[in-house]
C-alpha cells in the first residue's frame, strides 16, 4: 500500500493549472511556461529510479513528487480526483540536484515532477512532467505470474471460492489478490488459499510462478493429479496440498524442488509408491504422506534426510518391514508409520532417535519383542503400539521415559507381568494394556500415577485382588479390569476415585460385599460388576449416583431386596440384574429403564409410591438364556472397550514437526 503525502490547496491548485483538470499528467510538457522536465533513469536496485533536475539556488526546499500510470488511470476510470494519487517528498536545498526515489514496484511505468518553494509547506512551483518510465524487472521477470493466477481461478472455480477479492482485476496489483503475497519485484512468492473452497484440477501454469516460496491451498476439494510441472519451482519451500481429493502418483518431478522445507500431501487420493527423487530434498523437515492409497516399502534411504523432523506415512498401504536407518534421524520428533500392513520386528535402532516425542506404529503386523532400546528415548510423550503381534514382556525400561503421557500397547500378544516400573512414570495420562497374555497381579505401583486418567487392563490374565492403591488415582476417569482372573473383595477404597466414570470388573472372580462407597463417585457413568461370585444385598448407596446410565449386577450371588433409592437413577436407560438370588419386589420406578432384564426375575411390583413417568418400559431387553450381560443390541464392555478415550492421531504435534 502507498504512502500518499498530502500536497497543500495552494500546491494542488498550481499544479492542476499546468495540467489541466481532465488531462493526464504527461500532457502538461507542452506547456513552455514551467521549468523543465526532470530527467530520470534507474537506479542500482529494483524499484530505484534516480531524479535529476537543474539547480535553484534561489528556492529553498525542493519537492520531489511521482505517480503510477496505473493508480492514475484506476482514480479516472472511478471518476476520483487524480491528485490524490500522487507522491511528494520535501527535500532542503543544499544543492544537490538528484534524488533517488526507492521502493518502487518493478514493472511499473511512473511520471515524476520536481517542485520549488519557499517553504517547507507552501505554494509549490512544478516543473513539467518527465516522460513516462517503465521500470525493468517485474514484467520481465514474472511476466507468466498473473496469467497463472488467472488459470488458477478459471480451473478451481473462482466464483464460488469463500473469498475471491480483488481477483482477475485489471487495476489491482496481483499482490493485492486475496491470499497472493508478491516481492518487491512484483513476483508472487506466496499463494495461501487454504479452506477456500477451492474445487477442480490444478492447471500446469502454476509451474511458472518462479519465484513462489509457498504453495498452500490445504482443505479444499482439489482433484484431478498433482502437476508435475510444479517441479519448475525451484524457490520453493513449502508445498501443502492437505485435505483434498488430489489422485494419482506423486510426480517424480517434486524431486527438483531442492530447497523445499515441508511436502504436506496428507488425506488426499494418491498412490503409487514414493519416487526415489522425493528421498533426494536433502533440506525437508516435514514429509507428511499420511491418509493415502500409497503402496510399496518405506525407502531406507529416508534416513538419509538428516534435517527431517516429522515423518508421516501412516493409513496408507505400505508393507514390508520398518527400515532401520529411520534410526539414523537424530532430528526426528514425530514418527508416524501405523494403519499399514509392514510386517517384521521394531528396530532397536529407532533408540538412537533421542528428540522424538511420539511414536505411532499401531495397526500394522509387527512382531517380535518390544526393544528395550525403546527405553532410551527420554523426549518420548506418546508410545502407540496397539493392533500389532507384539510378544515377549513388557521391557521395564520403559519406566524410564519420565515425559511419557499416553501408551498403548493393547491388542497383541504380550505377555509375562506388568512391570512394577511404570509405575515411576509420573507423567503418564493413559495406559493401555488390554487384550494381551499378561499374568499375576496388578502392581500396586501404579496407584503412583497421579495424572492418570485411562486406565485399561482388561482382556489379560491378571490374577489377585485389585491394589487398594488404585484409590489414591484421583484423576482417573476410566477403569476397566474386566476379563481377567481377579479375586477378593472390590476395595472400598475405590469409591475415593470422585472423577471416575466407567467402573469395569465384569469377568472376574471378585467375591464378597458391594462397598458402599461406591455410591460416593459422583461422575459414575457406568458400573459393571456382573459375571462375578459378589454376595450380599445391593447397597442403597448406589442410589447416589446421579449421573449413572448403565448399571450391570446379574450373574453373581447378590440377595436380598432391590432397593427403591435405585429408581432415582433418572439417567439410567440399562439395567441388568439378574441370575443372582434376589426376592422381594420390583420397585415400580425401575420398569422405566429403557433397557431391563427384571421381567426374568419372576418378582412382583412393589406398590407405587411416586407416580411415574412417562419413559419407555422394555420387558425383553434379552433372551434369558443369554450368557452375557448386555442386550443383543447393546454392546457389551469387552466388545466397546476396543476404542480408546483420547486421540491418538498427532496429538500435540504441530503442522511442522508432528
Amino acid at each position: 500500500m502507498k504512502t500518499f503525502v498530502q500536497i497543500s490547496v495552494i500546491s494542488l491548485a498550481v499544479l492542476l493549472a499546468f495540467i489541466g483538470g481532465g488531462m493526464a499528467p504527461v500532457a502538461a510538457q507542452s506547456n513552455p511556461a514551467v521549468p523543465a522536465s526532470p530527467q530520470v533513469m534507474e537506479g542500482d536496485n529494483p524499484g530505484e529510479v534516480v531524479v535529476t533536475w537543474q539547480a535553484n539556488n534561489q528556492t529553498a526546499y525542493y519537492r520531489i513528487g511521482w505517480m503510477a500510470r496505473e493508480d492514475y488511470n484506476a482514480a479516472i476510470a472511478e471518476d476520483r480526483d487524480w491528485r490524490e494519487t500522487l507522491v511528494s517528498v520535501p527535500l532542503v536545498n543544499q544543492g544537490q540536484t538528484s534524488y533517488t526515489v526507492k521502493r518502487l514496484t518493478p514493472g511499473g511505468e511512473y511520471w515524476f515532477i520536481v517542485g520549488t518553494s519557499g517553504k517547507l509547506y507552501g505554494a509549490t512551483q512544478w516543473s513539467q512532467w518527465s516522460r513516462l518510465l517503465t521500470l525493468s524487472g517485474g514484467s520481465a521477470a514474472c511476466s507468466g505470474d498473473r496469467d497463472a493466477l488467472v488459470a488458477l481461478y478459471n480451473s478451481t472455480n473462482g466464483p464460488r471460492w469463500r473469498n475471491n477479492v480483488n481477483w482477475l482485476s485489471e487495476t489491482v496489483p496481483i499482490g493485492n489478490w486475496f491470499g497472493v503475497s508478491t516481492d518487491s519485484d512484483g513476483c508472487v512468492v506466496v499463494l495461501y488459499l487454504d479452506n477456500n473452497g477451492l474445487s477442480g484440477q490444478l492447471p500446469p501454469e502454476l509451474g511458472n510462478l518462479a519465484h513462489l516460496d509457498t504453495l498452500d491451498l490445504d482443505g479444499n476439494r482439489l482433484t484431478g493429479k498433482i502437476p508435475k510441472e510444479l517441479g519448475n519451482l525451484t524457490n520453493l519451500t513449502v508445498l501443502s496440498f492437505d485435505h483434498n481429493r488430489l489422485s494419482g502418483k506423486i510426480p517424480p518431478e517434486l524431486g527438483f524442488l531442492s530447497n523445499l522445507t515441508d511436502l504436506e500431501l496428507w488425506n488426499n487420493e494418491l498412490t503409487g509408491e514414493i519416487p526415489n527423487q522425493i528421498i533426494g530434498l536433502k533440506n525437508l523437515r516435514t514429509l507428511d504422506l499420511d491418509d493415502n492409497k500409497l503402496t510399496g516399502t518405506i525407502p531406507a534411504a529416508i534416513g538419509d534426510l538428516t534435517n527431517l523432523g516429522a515423518l508421516w506415512l501412516s493409513d496408507n498401504e505400505f508393507t514390508g518391514e520398518i527400515p532401520p536407518q529411520l534410526g539414523d534421524l537424530s532430528r526426528l520428533y514425530w514418527l508416524g508409520l501405523h494403519s499399514n500392513e509392514l510386517t517384521g520386528e521394531i528396530p532397536a535402532r529407532l533408540g538412537r532417535l533421542s528428540n522424538l516425542r511420539g511414536l505411532y506404529l499401531f495397526e500394522n503386523q509387527l512382531s517380535g519383542e518390544i526393544p528395550a532400546q525403546l527405553g532410551d528415548l527420554t523426549d518420548l510423550s506418546r508410545l502407540f503400539l496397539r493392533n500389532n503381534r507384539l510378544e515377549g514382556e513388557i521391557p521395564p525400561e520403559l519406566g524410564d521415559l519420565s515425559n511419557l503421557e499416553f501408551v498403548t500397547l493393547r491388542n497383541n500378544r504380550l505377555e509375562g507381568r506388568i512391570p512394577p516400573q511404570l509405575g515411576d512414570l509420573s507423567e503418564l495420562k493413559l495406559l493401555y494394556l488390554s487384550d494381551n497374555r499378561l499374568e499375576g497381579p496388578i502392581p500396586p505401583e501404579l496407584g503412583q500415577l497421579e495424572k492418570l486418567k485411562y486406565l485399561r487392563l482388561n482382556s489379560n490374565r491378571l490374577s489377585g485382588g485389585i491394589p487398594v492403591e488404585l484409590g489414591r488415582l484421583d484423576q482417573l476417569e476410566t477403569l476397566y479390569l474386566l476379563e481377567n482372573e481377579l479375586d477378593g473383595q472390590i476395595p472400598p477404597e475405590l469409591g475415593d476415585l470422585a472423577e471416575l466414570k466407567v467402573l469395569d470388573l465384569n469377568r472376574n472372580q471378585m467375591s464378597g460385599p458391594i462397598p458402599p462407597e461406591l455410591g460416593d463417585l459422583a461422575n459414575l457413568e457406568g458400573l459393571h460388576l456382573d459375571n462375578n461370585q459378589l454376595s450380599g444385598q445391593i447397597p442403597p448407596e448406589l442410589g447416589k449416583l446421579s449421573n449413572l446410565e448403565e448399571l450391570h449386577l446379574d450373574t453373581n450371588q447378590l440377595t436380598g431386596t432391590i432397593p427403591r433409592e435405585l429408581g432415582d437413577l433418572n439417567e439410567l436407560v440399562v439395567l441388568y440384574i439378574i441370575r443372582n438370588e434376589l426376592t422381594g419386589c420390583i420397585p415400580p420406578k425401575l420398569l422405566e429403564v429403557v433397557q431391563n432384564d427384571l421381567n426374568e426375575l419372576r418378582l412382583e411390583i412393589c406398590p407405587p409410591t411416586l407416580t411415574t413417568s412417562s419413559k419407555s418400559v422394555d420387558f425383553g431387553g434379552r433372551d434369558s438364556g443369554a450368557s452375557g450381560s448386555a442386550s443383543p443390541n447393546t454392546p457389551t464392555t469387552s466388545q466397546s472397550s476396543g476404542s480408546d478415550d483420547v486421540p491418538e492421531i498427532k496429538a500435540g504435534a504441530s503442522a511442522e514437526d508432528r
